[in-house]
């Protein structure tokens, strides 16, 4: 098997689906700067870290174990705004990974079979864009998947029947496709929720100090 290749014990698409939640994981902390164009730069410890370029749509990491850095809780890390001409930002001329790969592997690593809040076990799902699977994490029926909703928008339960593939696999594979922005339900209206931009930090601090005189 692959290496980036991994398998998921998982229940019958008939069985209620199990949900995880963005804001419990890195993932919510990547949403907010993409959402509102932020550049940022994350400390995680002894995980490494992540620079977020949302305005060039890349990002560098100098993690050893992007898995353990991506399922880390947002209370665990440190976020810092980036401005123009900050040193932590790369020169131009190099050229990072792009943004939505780390949005695929955010969501794909802690869903672990789960279906991502904000998607629905009824969706009907239509693959937009293709993931370059080659450097991303997939489970071992992957390709069969993509290329179902690619040409049959289907929801979860018919894709798991007409596939014979456990439900988990197609709800980590949807959770990782809606997170990078390549996937959509056809049958519903998505509502996506306002995501406010990361504050600056040493801002906070400040205000908390002065709260705290008080």
């Amino acid at each position: 098997m692959d290496s980036q290749t991994l398998t998921n014990k998982s229940p019958d698409a008939s069985v209620a689906a199990a949900y995880f939640s963005p804001d419990d994981y890195l993932l919510k902390t990547l949403q907010r700067a993409v959402a509102n164009n932020q550049d940022i730069h994350i400390s995680t410890g002894n995980t490494g870290s992540l620079t977020i370029l949302s305005s060039r749509g890349e990002y560098f990491t100098d993690s050893p174990d992007l898995r353990a850095l991506l399922c880390q809780s947002p209370d665990n890390c440190r976020v810092r705004i980036l401005g123009t001409g900050d040193h932590q930002i790369p020169p131009e001329s190099r050229v990072g990974r792009n943004i939505d790969e780390l949005m695929w592997q955010a969501a794909f690593y802690v869903s672990d079979g789960r279906l991502m809040e904000g998607c629905n076990q009824a969706d009907v799902i239509q693959l937009d864009c293709w993931p370059n699977l080659t450097r991303l994490p997939h489970t071992p029926n992957s390709f069969r998947i993509l290329a179902l909703l690619s040409k049959h928008p289907t929801s979860v339960f018919f894709a798991s029947r007409l596939l014979k593939v456990p439900a988990s696999e197609i709800y980590q594979i949807y959770s990782a496709a809606k997170a990078a922005g390549l996937s959509h339900a056809i049958n519903r209206k998505a509502e996506e929720p306002r995501l406010e931009p990361h504050r600056s930090q040493s801002l906070l601090s400040s205000l908390l100090n002065k709260i705290g005189r008080f």
